[in-house]
């Protein structure tokens, strides 16, 4: 199927860019006339903060609730205390109540306004809207502060808070997409040596991007999606899209290179390395859905947000990808350079052919076994010509190493040159170049990767202790990985969301930020607001260590709902106010309300963060078992060996280990925090290590088809375990690094987002990255298949039955030339369903 998706993509090369082009425009224009809606409301069902936020529906408050506006007289300008100040801050206030969507202002003079600092320089305006938080605009915050023109005219500074500040708030992460692509370009241009090359991965990552951005942003109408999920998806969605061009474009050169022509192979591109795309993006798919466990609706927007990404990605590189190359066709194969060294290697095996059939033939001369008598003969014209200057030697790759890389090269000597200096026994060749260590069927040392591979192949145990040590080190901090939330005072300083938390929080202490909501229902209509029955649960709240206020009760309609707002002593973020979150709901609640049989529920969005992070605490093994066990699945029906799934899969978390010990020492104890622009340690929110989790999960997925490939092809054609092993990490160690480098540069490119999260999933995930590709798939898993051995490739008879027969590498075509980037070697002829 994929090949002929690939051929036909190929034949109307024009039809299918138009197609994806008018796609994108039509996603644009439907993002511009309807708008990209995000929300930051937690819904947590079942809990108690949600119980709260119910029942406070029955109160007849404004969709937006109450919005502040923060007034701040600096020094220089008189107090808003004084007339002149207070009749400039009321006529702001008019003009407030007269902008689109604002239903009611209230002034900091009036009994239920937002009160004045004890200084007299700071106050807060209350403004209420007929839309909720995620409808809020940036025109609209826009338009509330122009309004408050006669404040800013009589010296006071006006700054938006809230939601409103939220929405002004609302940045761009642009700069860290075109950073992102910079770098990749620069990777991409050495690694091909050509800019036309280097380009069709960033053409393709760049569409499947924006197309998946309008989708999340639409999907924005229908669900929360925080604004963070956006951003993560941009991230993820350019990482893999570049990443998977990336193998295919080198497929789809190896080919160009080999004579076939551009239609065909960029139909075989498709069919060959697009299957190995399809599998990988699939498990990251798979890996997100996991998230679907925590039974939170924050997690479902921040798993479909980078799923669509990837599922763009996939599928541009699936249609999109083709059309282009056949477009851009010979324009894309190696140079001169690269077909002469292709024509010179294929003049070299020829030439070693010939030379072992002389070898042969001159020990049947002699009568002799196959191979005896070889030395002297070869010995004697090595001594005639020892005279003659020694032509350059081309070290033959060692057993099962798979086909040599440009890395991997030396120049090999034409055939004439070896008649005229006679011919080496091989085994003595073998025996002169061999690697200290290395088995006596390794053959010589190669370069580059290659050395790596027979290095670690030659000292498995202290190679696996060594990567084991390091990923041990940096997994230590990990044991103190503690969930916390963030609040406004973790923004950047100078946005709109800092600086009123930082003046609320002065005039009015740190509580004032992060308000909590307590709701109680009474059996029986209460009198009033001095009914016994509140009158005793005021008194409780009032009394509890940890509150510094507690508001006037307020009564619904009915009489049967009221609610209290409760200022803490301490900020949204600090953990002794969710220990008073606890307080209420165990303690002063229950014994004031107990009696009289109410039903009392403590809410506010340090309540639902509290709860959110306790759910996803209970919900983590579910998850993690659900990831580890698809994980598994997907590399047992993939590669038929249980030791292989099983040892990958938690190979994985060596890399999600250490990337959680880099980012509890970075975020939560501030190591090296001002270096990426933040001001010192900020706590690391529930969702983010989860989500990680299953992101780096489904990523590392990538990489470990692409090894796995090749190692199980050499095996297949040789039966030697150990050579497999190097076979396919000389194979694919390059590209892997090459594509993790990719994705490290376009990680680390959004740590210039204001946003501490952004900040978070740019270090963690650059970090697990690079580990992956370095430490882990290239130490780690060949070290420990190189300990078991044939065990790896062990399959129950019965399990043989059950499983499907797939060939990531099988392109549809029988030729094993050349091999295929995402395999490292040749498409096995007779053993495809095998594979």
């Amino acid at each position: 199927m994929l090949l002929a998706a690939g051929r036909w993509c190929a034949r109307r090369p024009k039809r299918t860019v138009a197609a994806w082009l008018l796609l994108l425009i039509s996603l644009a224009a439907a993002v511009g006339a309807f708008g990209r809606v995000t929300s930051e409301a937690v819904t947590i069902p079942g809990s108690d903060s949600q119980a709260a936020r119910d029942t406070a529906g029955a109160f007849a408050d404004a969709a937006s609730g109450r919005q502040p506006v923060v007034l701040y007289a600096p020094d220089g300008a008189a107090p808003l205390t004084s007339s002149g100040q207070r009749e400039a801050v009321e006529e702001a206030a008019r003009a407030i109540e007269d902008v689109d969507h604002v239903v009611a202002v209230t002034t900091p003079y009036e009994p239920a306004g937002g009160g004045l600092g004890a200084d007299g320089r700071t106050g807060r305006l209350t403004v209420e809207l007929d839309v909720g938080g995620r409808d809020i605009t940036p025109e609209t915050t826009r338009a509330i502060t122009d309004a408050a023109a006669p404040a800013v005219r009589a010296g006071i500074e006006v700054t938006a808070g809230g939601d409103l500040a939220a929405a002004e708030d609302k940045g761009s992460t642009g700069h860290s997409e075109v950073i992102g692509l910079a770098a990749a370009f620069v990777v991409l241009a050495l690694g091909f040596g050509s800019l036309v090359a280097a380009g069709v991965p960033l053409l393709t990552g760049a569409v499947g991007l924006g197309v998946s951005l309008c989708l999340i942003g639409l999907a924005g109408h229908l669900m929360d999606m925080p604004s963070s999920g956006a951003t993560i998806a941009a991230m993820i969605g350019l990482g893999v899209g570049i990443d998977y061009t990336l193998f295919c474009l080198t497929r789809f050169r190896e080919l160009l290179a080999a004579g076939v022509d551009v239609e065909d192979a960029a139909a075989r591109t498709t069919a060959g390395s697009g299957k190995a795309v399809v599998f990988a993006g699939s498990a990251v798919v798979a890996a997100l859905a996991g998230l679907a466990f925590g039974g939170l609706p924050l997690l479902h927007a921040l798993a479909l947000a980078p799923g669509i990404a990837v599922v763009a990605a996939m599928a541009a590189t699936l249609t999109l990808l083709p059309a282009v190359l056949s477009l851009l066709g010979r324009r894309l194969a190696p140079g001169a350079r690269g077909r002469r060294k292709a024509r010179g290697r294929r003049e070299t095996r020829k030439a070693r052919k010939e030379r072992e059939r002389v070898v042969r033939r001159e020990a049947d001369d002699r009568g002799e076994p196959e191979g005896a008598g070889t030395a002297a003969s070869a010995a004697d014209r090595t001594e005639a010509a020892t005279d003659a200057p020694a032509p350059a030697r081309r070290e033959a790759p060692a057993a099962g190493a798979g086909p040599e890389t440009a890395s991997d090269r030396r120049e090999e000597p034409a055939a004439e040159a070896v008649a005229a200096t006679g011919v080496e026994r091989p085994e003595t060749l073998a025996a002169r170049t061999r690697p200290v260590g290395a088995h006596p069927g390794a053959g010589p040392a190669p370069a580059g990767w290659g050395r790596i591979a027979a290095f670690v192949a030659s000292r498995p145990w202290r190679c696996l202790l060594a990567a084991l040590a390091l990923t041990g080190v940096l997994a230590v901090p990990a044991t103190q990985l503690t969930y916390g939330q963030l609040d406004a005072g973790d923004k950047a300083v100078g946005t709109a969301s800092r600086t009123s938390y930082d003046r609320l929080a002065d005039a009015f202490g740190p509580g004032a930020n992060g308000p909590l909501q307590v709701v109680s229902t009474l059996p029986t209509p209460a009198s009033g607001p001095g009914d016994a029955r509140i009158t005793a649960v005021t008194a409780a709240l009032r009394t509890t260590g940890g509150v510094a206020s507690v508001g006037p009760a307020q009564l619904d309609a009915s009489g049967t709902r009221v609610r209290w707002q409760v200022t803490p002593t301490t900020a949204p973020s600090d953990p002794d106010t969710v220990a008073l979150v606890h307080r209420l709901r165990d303690e002063t609640l229950p014994r004031a309300g107990a009696d009289a049989g109410l039903v009392t529920h403590v809410g506010g969005a340090t309540a639902a963060q509290a709860d959110l992070n306790e759910r996803l605490t209970e919900r983590m093994p579910l998850v993690v078992g659900f990831v580890l066990a698809v994980a598994a699945l997907l590399l047992l029906v993939a590669f038929r060996s249980p030791v292989v799934a099983v040892k990958a899969a938690l190979m994985n978390l060596v890399s999600v280990a250490a990337s959680y010990g880099v980012l509890t020492a970075v975020f939560q104890w501030g190591w090296g925090a001002t270096l990426i622009g933040l001001e010192g340690p900020v706590p690391i929110p529930g969702y983010v290590p989860l989500l990680m989790f299953a992101v780096l999960f489904g990523l590392a997925m990538d990489y470990e088809v692409f090894l796995l490939s090749a190692v199980r092809a050499a095996y297949l054609r040789d039966g030697d375990n150990r050579g497999a092993v190097i076979a396919g990490l000389a194979g694919t160690g390059r590209i892997i690094t090459s594509a993790a480098l990719i994705m490290v540069s376009v990680f680390l490119g959004y740590l210039l987002s204001d946003d501490p999260v952004v900040k978070m999933f740019g270090i963690g995930l650059a970090t697990a990255v690079a580990l992956d590709a370095t430490v882990v798939r290239g130490v780690l898993v060949p070290s420990t298949m190189v300990l078991l051995g044939r065990a790896n490739w062990w399959l129950p008879d019965a399990l043989d039955r059950l499983l499907p027969r797939l060939a990531i590498e099988d392109d549809g075509h029988d030729d094993t030339e050349p091999p295929s980037p995402a395999t490292g070697q040749a498409p096995l002829a007779g053993t495809r369903s095998a594979s």
